[in-house]
């Protein structure tokens, strides 16, 4: 069982999150430690195993005039380009001496803005880098049925027809599980990102969804059973900030023999 990618705002770290666009921005805050380190290096990696396109990271709040988390920010650079998809990492804002450290001897490992919103100006248009369906779907009993419709038109289109039956079941699950605990309209997004099918369920709730870990689910289905199924089928799933709730992803591999 595959573990879940769970990212939660902290007071020094805040993700967002839009399967729209492909862009998930990391604003890193507070006084540069070992601590801050830690946690964004597992940021990081969650945001980068979604296969988003792009990867911002704000440094505007960040406290670090001796530059010592340059490091962090070129080993999560080259992490992000090994990845398939490659996924662009950006550094925005960074003071003075990251910058030095950054650019030292012509690396050209980290690529760097001066703010956010130059970023996303010199950011090329998504035409071309994925093929993509969404559905807009209110909380209501129908709406796995629905998802499961328009995915499996979806992998048809994309060509990925072996991946109808695991992509059909991990979006039912996904939705069934915004419908109870969140209960909110929610947005269904299929995409083919590279040698990725990417499933995403953004719904309005902040709560992220929790897996019981083991056990045997009772006659009447209990909470988190249907998340274990997710984690079976995926490649990787996980959960992380949206601007007005969350997005609950699960990738599937389109180089896999079967999935059935």
């Amino acid at each position: 069982m595959n573990g879940p990618f769970l990212v939660v705002n902290s007071p020094q770290i805040v993700c967002v999150s839009e399967p729209d666009n492909g862009i998930t921005q990391v604003t890193v805050r507070g006084r540069w430690n070992g601590a801050l380190r830690e946690e964004a290096s597992r940021v990081l990696r969650a945001c980068v195993t979604q296969a988003p396109r792009m990867l911002l990271v704000d440094l505007t709040q960040l406290q670090d005039p001796a530059g010592d988390s340059a490091t962090m920010w070129r080993t999560a650079a080259r992490y992000a380009r090994t990845v398939d998809p490659p996924v662009i990492l950006v550094v925005c804002a960074a003071v003075l001496a990251v910058r030095q450290r950054l650019s030292a001897d012509g690396d050209q490992t980290v690529m760097l803005a001066d703010t956010v919103d130059a970023a996303l100006a010199a950011t090329p248009s998504q035409n071309g880098w994925i093929a993509q369906h969404h559905l807009a779907l209110p909380a209501v009993p129908g709406a796995g049925a629905l998802a499961r419709t328009m995915v499996g038109d979806a992998c048809l289109a994309f060509d990925v027809a072996h991946l109808v039956h695991p992509a059909r079941l991990i979006v039912s699950e996904l939705v069934s599980n915004a419908v109870l605990h969140a209960g909110t309209d929610m947005d269904v997004w299929v995409s083919v990102r590279d040698v990725r099918l990417h499933l995403a369920v953004q719904d309005r709730s902040r709560d992220l969804p929790q897996l019981r870990d083991t056990g045997t689910p009772p006659a009447a289905l209990q909470r988190g059973w249907g998340l274990g199924l997710v984690a079976a089928a995926a490649a990787t799933w996980g959960a992380m900030p949206s601007r007005h709730g969350k997005v609950v992803w699960a990738n599937l591999d389109t180089q896999a023999e079967t999935a059935s």
